[in-house]
Protein backbone atom coordinates (compact mmCIF):
# COMPACT_ATOMS: atom_id res chain seq x y z
CA UNK A 1 0.00 0.00 0.00
CA UNK A 2 1.12 3.59 -0.96
CA UNK A 3 1.03 5.82 1.67
CA UNK A 4 0.34 9.72 0.55
CA UNK A 5 1.43 12.50 2.94
CA UNK A 6 1.48 16.20 2.25
CA UNK A 7 4.48 16.51 0.40
CA UNK A 8 4.18 12.98 -1.68
CA UNK A 9 0.89 14.17 -3.71
CA UNK A 10 2.14 17.69 -4.75
CA UNK A 11 5.36 16.39 -5.66
CA UNK A 12 3.40 13.16 -7.90
CA UNK A 13 1.28 16.18 -9.80
CA UNK A 14 4.47 18.06 -10.52
CA UNK A 15 5.84 15.07 -11.84
CA UNK A 16 2.89 14.18 -14.27
CA UNK A 17 3.15 18.17 -15.54
CA UNK A 18 6.94 17.85 -15.69
CA UNK A 19 6.20 14.46 -17.99
CA UNK A 20 2.92 15.52 -19.92
CA UNK A 21 4.52 19.10 -20.89
CA UNK A 22 8.30 16.81 -21.98
CA UNK A 23 5.37 14.18 -24.22
CA UNK A 24 3.81 17.23 -25.84
CA UNK A 25 7.36 19.12 -26.56
CA UNK A 26 8.74 16.02 -28.13
CA UNK A 27 5.80 16.23 -30.68
CA UNK A 28 6.67 19.70 -31.81
CA UNK A 29 9.05 19.66 -34.81
CA UNK A 30 12.30 22.04 -34.47
CA UNK A 31 12.13 25.72 -35.50
CA UNK A 32 13.45 25.98 -39.08
CA UNK A 33 13.26 30.11 -38.95
CA UNK A 34 11.52 32.68 -37.67
CA UNK A 35 9.09 35.83 -38.60
CA UNK A 36 11.08 38.53 -39.27
CA UNK A 37 8.23 41.30 -40.28
CA UNK A 38 4.52 41.65 -40.23
CA UNK A 39 1.96 44.29 -41.75
CA UNK A 40 -1.50 43.64 -41.31
CA UNK A 41 -3.33 40.52 -41.22
CA UNK A 42 -0.67 37.75 -41.66
CA UNK A 43 -1.16 34.33 -40.37
CA UNK A 44 0.47 31.26 -39.74
CA UNK A 45 -1.60 28.02 -40.03
CA UNK A 46 -0.02 24.38 -38.24
CA UNK A 47 -1.52 21.32 -36.58
CA UNK A 48 -5.26 22.95 -38.07
CA UNK A 49 -4.93 26.07 -35.74
CA UNK A 50 -4.59 29.50 -37.95
CA UNK A 51 -3.17 32.64 -35.39
CA UNK A 52 -1.97 35.99 -36.61
CA UNK A 53 1.77 36.15 -37.23
CA UNK A 54 4.21 37.70 -34.44
CA UNK A 55 7.78 39.00 -34.71
CA UNK A 56 9.68 36.18 -33.45
CA UNK A 57 7.37 33.72 -33.72
CA UNK A 58 8.94 30.36 -34.46
CA UNK A 59 8.35 28.86 -37.89
CA UNK A 60 8.12 24.66 -38.08
CA UNK A 61 7.85 22.89 -41.21
CA UNK A 62 4.16 21.79 -42.74
CA UNK A 63 3.79 25.56 -41.62
CA UNK A 64 0.87 27.45 -44.16
CA UNK A 65 1.56 30.90 -44.40
CA UNK A 66 -1.03 33.93 -45.77
CA UNK A 67 -1.63 37.10 -45.74
CA UNK A 68 -4.83 39.52 -45.89
CA UNK A 69 -5.78 42.45 -48.31
CA UNK A 70 -3.38 44.48 -46.56
CA UNK A 71 -1.17 42.15 -45.46
CA UNK A 72 3.02 41.29 -45.94
CA UNK A 73 4.92 38.94 -44.20
CA UNK A 74 8.96 38.36 -44.02
CA UNK A 75 10.44 35.16 -42.31
CA UNK A 76 14.26 33.89 -42.12
CA UNK A 77 14.96 30.47 -42.56
CA UNK A 78 17.91 28.84 -40.93
CA UNK A 79 20.33 28.97 -43.61
CA UNK A 80 19.56 32.61 -43.67
CA UNK A 81 17.47 32.17 -47.00
CA UNK A 82 14.46 35.04 -46.64
CA UNK A 83 10.97 34.84 -47.64
CA UNK A 84 8.67 37.70 -48.36
CA UNK A 85 4.84 37.60 -49.28
CA UNK A 86 2.45 40.29 -50.49
CA UNK A 87 -1.00 41.02 -49.92
CA UNK A 88 -3.41 38.46 -50.65
CA UNK A 89 -0.84 35.43 -50.04
CA UNK A 90 -0.34 31.82 -49.41
CA UNK A 91 2.27 29.35 -48.95
CA UNK A 92 3.12 26.64 -47.60
CA UNK A 93 6.41 25.02 -45.86
CA UNK A 94 5.80 21.35 -47.10
CA UNK A 95 9.76 20.51 -46.55
CA UNK A 96 12.81 22.52 -45.07
CA UNK A 97 16.11 20.48 -44.27
CA UNK A 98 19.28 22.17 -43.69
CA UNK A 99 22.33 20.17 -41.92
CA UNK A 100 25.14 20.29 -43.94
CA UNK A 101 27.34 17.74 -42.11
CA UNK A 102 25.00 15.34 -43.22
CA UNK A 103 24.09 16.53 -46.55
CA UNK A 104 20.75 17.31 -46.29
CA UNK A 105 19.69 20.23 -47.89
CA UNK A 106 16.03 20.70 -48.85
CA UNK A 107 13.41 23.82 -48.93
CA UNK A 108 9.52 22.62 -51.09
CA UNK A 109 7.73 25.12 -50.74
CA UNK A 110 4.16 25.56 -52.41
CA UNK A 111 2.72 29.09 -53.64
CA UNK A 112 -1.34 28.72 -54.05
CA UNK A 113 -1.58 32.51 -54.51
CA UNK A 114 -0.20 36.32 -54.39
CA UNK A 115 3.58 36.92 -54.31
CA UNK A 116 6.78 35.87 -53.01
CA UNK A 117 10.03 37.11 -52.86
CA UNK A 118 12.61 34.80 -52.19
CA UNK A 119 16.35 35.68 -51.54
CA UNK A 120 18.24 32.35 -51.49
CA UNK A 121 21.19 31.93 -48.40
CA UNK A 122 23.61 29.10 -48.25
CA UNK A 123 21.74 26.46 -49.16
CA UNK A 124 21.58 27.51 -52.70
CA UNK A 125 25.43 28.23 -52.64
CA UNK A 126 26.07 24.49 -50.83
CA UNK A 127 23.25 22.94 -53.39
CA UNK A 128 21.85 24.37 -56.47
CA UNK A 129 18.90 21.85 -56.79
CA UNK A 130 17.87 22.64 -53.30
CA UNK A 131 15.46 24.74 -53.32
CA UNK A 132 12.29 24.35 -55.43
CA UNK A 133 8.31 26.31 -55.02
CA UNK A 134 5.34 24.87 -56.59
CA UNK A 135 2.88 26.63 -58.13
CA UNK A 136 -0.76 25.70 -59.57
CA UNK A 137 1.16 26.39 -63.10
CA UNK A 138 4.16 24.13 -62.27
CA UNK A 139 7.79 24.45 -60.87
CA UNK A 140 9.75 26.49 -60.19
CA UNK A 141 13.73 25.82 -59.17
CA UNK A 142 16.03 28.45 -57.23
CA UNK A 143 19.24 27.95 -58.03
CA UNK A 144 20.93 30.93 -56.40
CA UNK A 145 20.73 34.50 -55.83
CA UNK A 146 16.44 36.33 -56.43
CA UNK A 147 13.35 35.02 -57.78
CA UNK A 148 10.44 37.06 -57.37
CA UNK A 149 7.26 34.73 -58.34
CA UNK A 150 3.41 36.06 -58.73
CA UNK A 151 0.87 33.41 -58.88
CA UNK A 152 -2.52 34.46 -59.42
CA UNK A 153 -5.73 32.54 -57.54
Amino acid sequence: MIRLNTYTLPALCMAGALWTASVSAENLPEPIGHVARVEGAAYISSRGHTNAAKVGQAIVPGVALSTGAEGALGVILGDGSVLSFGPHSELTLDDYRFAPARDELRLRATLNRGTLNLISGDMARLDPQAIAVETPQGRVRVRGGQVLMKVNP
